[in-house]
């Protein structure tokens, strides 16, 4: 009795370990003992995506000619981008079934921790991603696998035209619009061979490359993902196409990746003659990416017509480690051309240095006098060509990884301090060279005796430059550069505002006096006429005190006191014209009341090392007219080129 009960006992464990595996088998999304079509494809790249959501995701990149979606799909977590396809053409749709079951076995063993063909699957798709478009011509894979009554019935007369005028679609092999899509790459597509020159079932190349849509998808999603290897599957032979136009060292390294897929498929390999017949996918990507690409043509040669179901379990077995093998030499790639970025951003970033370095004897080290703060032309090379170099480190720093970006930003620094204080200096001198032009413009006014509202514009134009020259000389390198940028531009200029600043305060005034004269505001214009002896007093004064620290610099101005003479006179005569009768305040009263208006000028101050200390007191007193401290603050400074 207890042997009998084990023996059930064991029966029932057996049987439950067969439900268990058929719901397992059930679970499987994709199913290669049935023909696959475009529609159970669709529904296959759904399941699995819900079934692996952080290891599978999927995307429309484009649409057929009639309209159906082009499905790209991602499996794997890395940086690293792999291109695998199928179905091309129409009647080699089994490469399809390769794509997708390949897409979920890959799934299955990551999940589980197996490997396959003994390759970790796990460290594979942690380091690449590898995306799929399974069926590149879904038009052509339904025409040749329903016929006529998967399309309108508008497209069926053309459609059986180029089918050589036959209703059976099994030999298709092109699109929906009888253009075979791989002779539609722009790779040597002039040269192509066996054109029949008009839409066909098959060998049809198109009127020009890129003319299909589904070809278009095609390379802008390469373009985009840029992937490091890629293969595209075909049917049938069990050959491998691998070369075309390679030469040396990418020759040598894409005939050793392909004799290693050779030995693991056991397809021949492919040795084209020196002009082979181009327009491939493969063609396209090896020749434009210089990356390795191949074409596996899988199962027995079956003529023109698709593979019979009963191939798949041996190709499978011949390709389930391609992929896995592809991804390896994307990631290995991909890794040495980091590393060469890396080498090239390294090197260039020391190039920016090095020649950044250059411009500190051009900014700093050579400037010993006036003499020397210049910005001639082997300073402006050496500046431009560390901007050139710094450029395109930055250029370089882009295409490496975030680590490397930021410890080479870090050496990068010092060419950006280099620069910009060479920037500084360049900016300055420019300023400095206008506030000496203008210096030398109001000179020119002075020596003529001409005082009228150009001189004052001259003035006011000369104070705002002076203060937009300081601000650029407070941020030059270092303490004696500023002293001498100091003494050759705002010096000169500080001179000459300080020698005639009284005299166009008085000019200023005696406009505002005859405009309130005009205006019968006389008890003003006696206020303004004391002002007036003030600044008259101030003239003398200041040229006293400005030729203590720079003798002879500080001149006389006959010109202007003439002109000022002239005008005071004609405003005297229509003041006394217009004046009441009244007791004139005796000599002393009116000293008195002028000497209680005076006050300690900031102006005059004999103590201060330069007249660039001086302050501007009357220009910033007149009650009446426009003041320098509000004509200095009509514009805004500019900041340098820097913008610092």
């Amino acid at each position: 009795m207890k042997s009998f009960c084990r023996l059930m006992f064991t029966i029932l464990f057996v049987l439950a370990g067969l439900v268990h595996l058929e719901h397992r088998a059930e679970a499987a999304a994709v199913n290669p003992a049935e023909v696959y079509t475009y529609e159970k494809m669709q529904a296959d790249i759904v399941e699995l995506a819900k079934q692996y959501p952080v290891l599978i995701t999927y995307k429309v990149i484009g649409k057929s000619e009639y309209g159906r979606n082009i499905y790209a799909v991602s499996l794997g977590k890395g940086q690293t981008n792999i291109f695998i396809n199928g179905s091309h053409h129409a009647r080699e749709w089994m490469t399809t079934t390769l794509n997708m079951y390949m897409l979920e076995q890959y799934a299955l063993a990551y999940k589980s921790g197996r490997t396959i063909a003994g390759a970790d699957v796990r460290t594979h798709l942690n380091r690449t991603t590898m995306w799929f478009v399974p069926m590149v011509n879904p038009d052509g894979v339904t025409l040749q696998q329903f016929g006529l009554k998967a399309f309108p019935s508008s497209a069926h007369a053309g459609l059986i035209k180029m089918n050589a005028g036959s209703k059976d679609f099994k030999r298709w092999k092109a699109n929906g619009k009888g253009i075979d899509l791989n002779r539609q790459y722009p790779a040597d597509w002039a040269n192509i061979k066996s054109n029949p020159g008009k839409p066909y079932y098959k060998n049809y190349k198109g009127p020009q490359p890129q003319a299909a849509s589904e070809v278009k998808a095609i390379i802008k999603f390469v373009n985009e993902i840029k992937p490091a290897s890629s293969v595209a599957y075909h049917s049938s032979g069990q050959i491998l196409y691998w070369k075309f136009h390679q030469t040396g060292a990418l020759y040598d390294r894409d005939h050793q990746y392909a004799k290693t897929i050779g030995k693991m498929t056991g397809y021949s390999l492919v040795y084209p003659g020196a002009r082979p017949s181009g327009g491939g996918f493969t063609d396209w990507f090896t020749d434009t990416y210089k990356l390795p690409g191949f074409t596996p043509e899988i199962g027995r040669y079956a003529g023109e017509t698709s593979l019979p179901l009963s191939e798949f379990q041996t190709i499978w077995k011949q390709n389930q480690g391609v992929g896995l093998y592809a991804a390896g030499i994307g990631y290995s790639l991909s890794q040495a051309k980091s590393g060469s970025k890396v080498t090239q951003a390294t090197n260039q970033t020391n190039d920016a240095v090095a020649k950044s370095r250059k411009l500190r004897s051009y900014y700093s080290g050579n400037i010993k006098s006036v003499i020397d703060f210049k910005v001639d032309t082997d300073f402006a090379k050496v500046y431009q060509n560390a901007a050139k170099s710094i450029a395109a480190a930055e250029t370089l720093l882009k295409g490496i990884p975030q680590s490397d970006q930021n410890r080479l930003k870090g050496v990068l620094q010092e060419a950006y301090d280099h620069k910009t204080r060479a920037a500084v200096f360049i900016d300055t001198e420019k300023t400095g060279a206008q506030l000496t032009a203008m210096n030398s413009e109001l000179i020119k006014l002075i020596d003529a005796g001409i005082l009228d509202e150009h001189t004052v514009e001259a003035y006011h134009k000369i104070s705002y430059q002076i203060k937009k020259a300081e601000l650029f000389i407070n941020k030059l390198y270092g303490p004696h550069v500023r002293d001498i940028a100091a003494e050759k531009y705002v010096l000169p200029a500080k001179i000459t505002k300080e020698t005639v600043i009284y005299e166009i305060s008085r000019y200023m005034l005696m406009e505002e006096i005859q405009i309130n004269i005009g205006d019968g505001k006389l008890d003003l214009v006696e206020s303004q006429l004391a002002e007036l002896n003030r600044l008259e007093r101030r003239s003398a004064e200041i040229k006293e005190a400005g030729n203590k620290l720079y003798p002879g610099r500080y001149r006389e101005l006959p010109g202007f006191e003439a002109v000022l003479a002239a005008i005071k006179q004609e405003i005297m005569k229509e003041y006394e014209a217009l004046k009441p009768e009244v007791e004139q305040p005796e000599e002393e009263q009116v000293q008195e009341q002028e000497g209680s208006t005076q006050e300690v000028d900031p102006a005059v101050n004999t103590e201060l090392e330069a007249p660039s200390e001086m302050k501007d007191p009357e220009a910033g007193t007149i009650q009446t007219g426009e003041t320098e401290a509000e004509t200095s603050q009509t514009e805004a400074v500019p900041e340098s080129e820097e913008q610092l």
